[in-house]
């Protein structure tokens, strides 16, 4: 394909049926640089935390955000095997994603390069460069691409550190179906949201680690893998998966497991995936008095880090770290998000008494 051409929304559009609703990859990197955190950011507080008085409500300049954060967002295009649809013809879809070093390596969804033969990024600057795939993850949607021949001094964006709160400002950055340089803007609307409540995506797997942002800020085709930022430019996640049958009802996985991503990938070359040696199910309420929702493990391995604790079947599982546990799928991501190898602090009760804290050691999945 020529340097200076441009995929075509309808080839666009077959990417998405082919996807679903949703819309990242491998690094090998000889010295990463190290991923810029909101502690170390000099950028001024956020206009919608200044003081202000009861009833008043103040808009960030999200223009300056713009200026901000756009220069480090890209467009990433995947060409993909050409299907029965398209005559046998290859596919080239589009996404969006986000500079993460300054030598050029670049986050985006798994699900927008899964399956490709090739892939280009298309930077702010308008250059057009190669890409390649250096680790992608499945369960967790994310990939890591590294640019062939990038211009130098490429800005990465910094990752907030904190938990955005429902009601927040944020703005979305992206490439909606190719458009190119769009910004949408929003409030967070929920946190931990997980696969059913995203209406069970085809593009997502139902067995990942999801713990999605909600947020009614616009996504559209062409946004995945693309950040959604705070008042001050900082990624508060990764823009992921619209639900269909909704309004304003767009998700993103949040800044936390994707700088958890990173530095598994930097530090061992893939993503470890971190187990307890136990399976569990959401109960009903009222299975637990005074719980609303509660999770019930249903077995355990007898040489995991579960049995180790003494944990046994029919055990509740209440909090991790002290991050409250109501479904199972927050028990699958706060484990990962703590990493192989971590010591957590579990809150369980068993059958009769009272509650307790155990100190467990996640193991590998592999």
């Amino acid at each position: 394909m020529p340097a200076t051409s441009k995929p075509s929304v309808t080839a666009q559009l077959l990417l998405a049926l082919a996807l679903g609703i949703v819309g990242c990859r491998r690094v090998d990197e000889a010295d990463p640089r190290p991923l810029p955190v909101a502690a170390g950011s000099t950028t001024p507080s956020s206009p919608a935390e200044a003081p202000q008085s009861a009833g008043t409500i103040v808009v960030p300049d999200f223009s300056a955000v713009a200026r901000r954060v756009g220069p480090s967002v890209v467009t990433v295009i995947a060409t993909l095997p050409g299907s029965p649809s398209s005559r046998g013809k290859a596919i080239r879809g589009v996404g969006s994603g986000v500079i993460v070093t300054a030598n050029g390596q670049v986050l985006t969804n798994e699900h927008v390069v899964a399956g490709a033969t090739a892939v280009e990024v298309d930077l702010a600057s308008r250059d057009r460069v190669r890409a390649r795939v250096l680790y992608a993850d499945d369960l967790l949607d994310l990939a890591l691409l590294e640019l062939e021949g990038a211009p130098s001094r490429l800005e990465p964006l910094p990752f907030g550190e904190r938990v955005p709160q429902p009601g927040e400002w944020v703005m979305a950055v992206g490439q909606p179906f190719g458009l190119g340089n769009t910004v949408t803007v929003g409030v967070v609307g929920g946190l931990g949201r997980d696969h059913d409540d995203l209406g069970r995506p085809e593009g997502l797997r139902p067995d990942g680690i999801w713990n999605f942002i909600q947020t009614d800020a616009s996504i559209n085709v062409g946004n995945s893998g693309g950040p959604l930022v705070d008042a001050d430019g900082n990624v508060l996640g990764i823009t992921t998966a619209v639900r269909n049958d909704g309004q304003g009802l767009a998700f993103a996985i949040p800044a936390a497991m994707a700088k958890r991503f990173l530095d598994e990938v930097w530090t061992y070359g893939r993503v470890r995936h971190a187990r307890l040696g136990l399976s569990a199910e959401n109960s009903e309420a009222g299975a637990l008095p005074g719980r609303g929702s509660a999770v019930r493990v249903t077995s355990v391995d007898e040489t995991g880090p579960a049995a180790k604790a003494g944990i046994v079947p029919g055990d509740f599982i209440l909090a991790i770290d002290d991050s409250p546990i109501t479904r199972v799928s927050d028990v699958a991501y706060r484990t990962q998000l703590c990493g192989v190898g971590a010591r957590i602090t579990v809150t369980i009760k068993h059958s009769g008494k009272a509650s307790e804290q155990v100190l467990m050691i996640p193991a590998s999945a592999e």
